[in-house]
Formats: structure tokens, C-alpha cells, sequence
């Protein structure tokens, strides 16, 4: 008996180490997203999962036990100004770098991928051994005849492991993993999202730095204005009601700079708290490959941003005597170190990276998994399991001790509830269904984007450089209305069109060159590039 005994239990533990085994098993599948088998082993692997997600937290520096409350910088009022060597500059890329590092919404989608990936170990713990102890205290009273009575106390713990339900748990860590990829998949829409709005908050910066240049070269001319008018009236050259309307289009053109300050400022506050920007210390920009306008001292700018800088120059005089204001003006100014350079990439290139690279798509994608391997994982419910246990007590009564010593393999299919089991069949194929059309809306809605997105991109190329030659243009315009006007061959208001004519076109291809560097990571982010 004791031998056979030794047996069954020899038996029952290969048994349990054999269907721990069984742990790590996952179905072999032709699809294409499937998860691949990885070989046995006695050691719990880490998958690519795992894996992907530790890679990810030492890269961006999130970890659910270092998550503190931030403390913000203060709001210093009448900032002073600052050292130039103590001001750095951040480049685009790294103030995305930044961004990457610091937002915490990246750290709730890392959260979110931790949380799915929890759902794998709960699906393999269907495999894991069930422990179970009890203590018990009997006392049998029986009456009639001849009484008797019988007093017994005893303990038992055993051991109970599921050996194999025929796949089903298989397709609950299938569904477990697929969700924790489909969870990767978001994390990774995430960044290109947080990605693009510090790029685009960088741009109007840039563009409000750009439009500042303008608005302070139209202050000097204004002021230039002013005073030549002023000059003129007294030599009886030109009537008061000229000087009068310098004298206003000099207050327009400050109010310009006022706003124009104040834009800066917006765009600045916009950028830092799309990169939650945590320090005290200030930043300037950069130019980057297709915005470059940048030449003047933006250090200066940044520094006194509360300030309106009084721009007064002299009365400047030609060799033959005339006042003009465009003598200050340096030709061509606010496009005289800008390059552009167009992208060279199809529109059929754009749409096969973006249906090759989309996260959201492939997020879409693995939750057709998870439903597939769930409408499994429902099915099977029709399949037998398999259960070993191992059970050892000790009872004491009034005559006699024992410690047996129990072990058994047991099969069966529990209990069924065919008519529920069909209708979650049910539901489960609509689910997969919906999943199916939620990729298919998705690969519809990407194909349209992106080549919407394209020909946006595309026209704006073609548009900057005709706006390019309208800077030209209109600035010729205004050099011929300036010297027409200082020998009296037309009146102010020729002369102010022009230059209103030349500092709007310089504004508009200010923005156009803004509207395509959006046009393109706009168009980068629907192609699922960071």
C-alpha cells in the first residue's frame, strides 16, 4: 500500500510540473499578428512585451513609484533681465525631448500597458497550484437503545492544480497579451500626439518671433515717417494734415508691436505647457530646417518682453538731399536667409508608411485578435478540464488516530449552461465583428487623411515661393512710392498703401511658411511618423 501510495504521488507531482509547463504554451496560428510560440521552460520568460515595456520606461523615465505631485516654478512679475550666457537654446528637438520626458500623460498610458499586462499573469494563474487547509472538530451524539457518543478533531491541507482545459485558458493569456499590445499601440499614438503639439507650439513661436522683426522695422520706418513729415512741413514742403497722419500711423504701428509682444508671449506660455516645462530658468528658440527667419537678438526680445522698445532713428538723406525711408531698409529682409526646401516623397509613399507605421491602426488590429481568441476562449467552454490533487489530514477521536494521505486525478466538464453559452457566442461574434469594422473605418479614415493631409502640404510648397516674390514686389513698390512721394509726385496715401501692402505681404509669408511647416508634421503624424 505504501508503495502504491508513493507512486500516486510521484505520479500527480510529474503531473503538476508537466502542466506548469503548459504555462507558457501559446496556440501556433497562421495570422500574421499572431503571438509566436515560445519554447518551454521552468523559468516564467519575459515576452517582447515585457520586454518593449521596459525598454520604454527607462526612455522616457516613468515609473509608478517615482510619480509625485509637481511643484511649479513661480510666476515672477516684472521679470529682470537675464544674462545671455545664462538663457540656453533649446532646439525642436529638444524641447520634444523634453516634452517626452516630462508629460504625465505618457506616464498614464505606461500605466494603462502595466495594468493590461497584469491581465496575463491573472490569465496563466488558472495553471498556478490551489492551496487549501481546514481544522475541524466533530461530536457525534447518538440516542435510542444504547447511547454513544464519539468526539473527533483533525486538519488536512492539500494541493490542486487545472493539468489542461483543452485550450481555454491558452485563449484567455492570447486575449491578455493581445490587450497589452493593443495598450502599446495607444502609448505609442500618445507620443507622436505629444510630439506634434510641442512642434507645432514651437512654430508659432517662431512665427510670432517673425512678425515681431516686421512690426519693429514698421515702427522705425513709421517714426522715420513721422519725422520727416514734420521736417517737410516746416520747410512748407508738405501740409499738417501729412504730419498728422504719420503721427497716427505711428500710434497704429506700436499698437502692432504692443500685440505683437503680447503674441509672443501666448506662443511661449503654449509651448512650455505643451512640454510641461518645470523650470525657472527661460529658453529662446531655434530656426529649424524650413522656418528660418530667425537673425535679429531674440535673446534681447525674450528678455524685455514687458518693454516697447522707443524706436527713434535720424532724418537720413540721400546724396541728393531727399528724406526716404526706405534708405534704412535692408533689402529683402525678412526673407534674406530663409531656404526652403521642399519634401520629396509621393503621395502613394505617403499612404503605405501610414498603413505600415499607424499605432492606432495597429492598436485596432490586435483588439480583432482579442476578440477572436475571446469567442475561443468561449467555445471551449463545451471542453473537459483536467484536475490533480494531492490531499493529506490527520484526525484524532476517541479510539483510534489517522493521516491519510489522498491523491487523485479527476476530468469532467463542471457545469454547462448550453443555452448561455449560446448566446455569449453570440455576442462575442458581434464584438468581433464590431472590431473588424472599427479597422476597416480606420484604414479608410487614414487612407483619406493622409492624402488630404498631402495635398495640403503640396500647395503650400507651391504657394511660398510665389509669396517669395511678392515680398519683392511689394517692397520695389514701396521704394518707388518712398522716392515719388519725397519729390512730390504723389500724396500720403499712395505712399502709406505701399507700405502697407509691403508689411502685410511680409506677414502672409510669414504665415504661409508657418501654415506648411504644420501642413507637413501634420501630415507626418497621420503617416504614424515621429
Amino acid at each position: 500500500m505504501k508503495n502504491f501510495t508513493k507512486k500516486l504521488t510521484i505520479t500527480f507531482l510529474t503531473m503538476s510540473l508537466l502542466s506548469n509547463s503548459l504555462l507558457f504554451a501559446i496556440e501556433n496560428s497562421s495570422k500574421e499578428n499572431e503571438v509566436k510560440k515560445p519554447k518551454f521552460s521552468w523559468f516564467w520568460k519575459k515576452d517582447s512585451n515585457e520586454v518593449k515595456l521596459e525598454k520604454a520606461k527607462k526612455e522616457k523615465k516613468v515609473k509608478k513609484a517615482r510619480v509625485e505631485e509637481v511643484v511649479l516654478p513661480p510666476v515672477i512679475e516684472g521679470r529682470p533681465k537675464i544674462a545671455r550666457k545664462d538663457m540656453p537654446v533649446m532646439s525642436i528637438e529638444e524641447c520634444v525631448e523634453y516634452a517626452l520626458s516630462h508629460n504625465p500623460n505618457l506616464g498614464v498610458s505606461l500605466s494603462r500597458i502595466e495594468a493590461a499586462k497584469s491581465g496575463i499573469g491573472q490569465a496563466r494563474s488558472n495553471y498556478a497550484p490551489r492551496l487549501t487547509a481546514k481544522v475541524s472538530y466533530n461530536h457525534n451524539d447518538t440516542g435510542g437503545t444504547v447511547y454513544s457518543y464519539d468526539n473527533s478533531a483533525g486538519f488536512n491541507v492539500g494541493i490542486s492544480e487545472m493539468i489542461w482545459d483543452f485550450g481555454r485558458t491558452t485563449a484567455q493569456i492570447n486575449m491578455a497579451k493581445y490587450d497589452t499590445q493593443s495598450a502599446e499601440f495607444d502609448y505609442e499614438f500618445d507620443v507622436l500626439t505629444v510630439i506634434y503639439n510641442v512642434k507645432i507650439n514651437y512654430f508659432k513661436v517662431l512665427s510670432a518671433l517673425a512678425n515681431l522683426d516686421i512690426y519693429e522695422q514698421n515702427v522705425r520706418i513709421q517714426t522715420l515717417n513721422y519725422e520727416r513729415s514734420k521736417a517737410m512741413f516746416e520747410e512748407g514742403l508738405k501740409s499738417k494734415i501729412d504730419v498728422v497722419n504719420a503721427e497716427a500711423n505711428l500710434a497704429d504701428a506700436r499698437i502692432q508691436l504692443v500685440e505683437g509682444q503680447n503674441s509672443l508671449q501666448t506662443a511661449i506660455i503654449a509651448l512650455k505647457n505643451s512640454m510641461y516645462f518645470q523650470e525657472e530658468k527661460p529658453f529662446i528658440v531655434k530656426n529649424t530646417e524650413n522656418f528660418g527667419f530667425l537673425k535679429a537678438d531674440y535673446r534681447a526680445k525674450v528678455e524685455n518682453l514687458d518693454n516697447i522698445k522707443q524706436v527713434s532713428e535720424p532724418v537720413k538723406k540721400t546724396a541728393d538731399g531727399l528724406i526716404l525711408l526706405t534708405a534704412g531698409i535692408k533689402h529683402k529682409d525678412i526673407i534674406q536667409n530663409f531656404e526652403f526646401k521642399p519634401w520629396g516623397i509621393s503621395k502613394q509613399e505617403a499612404v503605405d508608411r501610414a498603413m505600415e507605421l499607424r499605432p492606432d491602426l495597429k492598436s485596432n488590429r490586435m483588439l480583432v485578435s482579442v476578440q477572436e481568441e475571446s469567442l475561443k476562449a468561449i467555445k471551449r467552454q463545451y471542453a473537459p478540464q483536467i484536475d490533480g490533487s494531492l490531499t493529506w489530514g490527520y484526525t484524532k477521536n476517541e479510539r483510534r488516530d489517522s493521516s491519510p494521505l489522498q491523491v487523485g486525478v479527476n476530468i469532467g466538464i463542471g457545469s454547462l449552461n448550453p443555452y448561455g453559452i449560446y448566446y455569449q457566442t453570440k455576442e462575442g461574434e458581434s464584438y468581433l465583428d464590431i472590431a473588424l469594422n472599427n479597422v476597416n473605418i480606420a484604414k479608410s479614415d487614414i487612407y483619406w487623411e493622409v492624402q488630404a493631409n498631402y495635398v495640403n502640404m503640396r500647395q503650400l510648397e507651391r504657394k511660398i515661393p510665389l509669396m517669395n516674390s511678392k515680398v519683392k514686389a511689394t517692397l520695389e513698390n514701396f521704394e518707388l512710392a518712398d522716392g515719388r512721394y519725397s519729390v512730390g509726385l504723389n500724396n500720403y496715401v499712395e505712399l502709406q498703401d505701399a507700405l502697407t501692402n509691403y508689411n502685410n505681404a511680409q506677414l502672409s509669408y510669414v504665415e504661409a511658411v508657418f501654415n506648411y511647416n504644420v501642413a507637413r508634421e501634420t501630415l507626418l503624424k497621420s503617416m504614424g511618423v515621429r
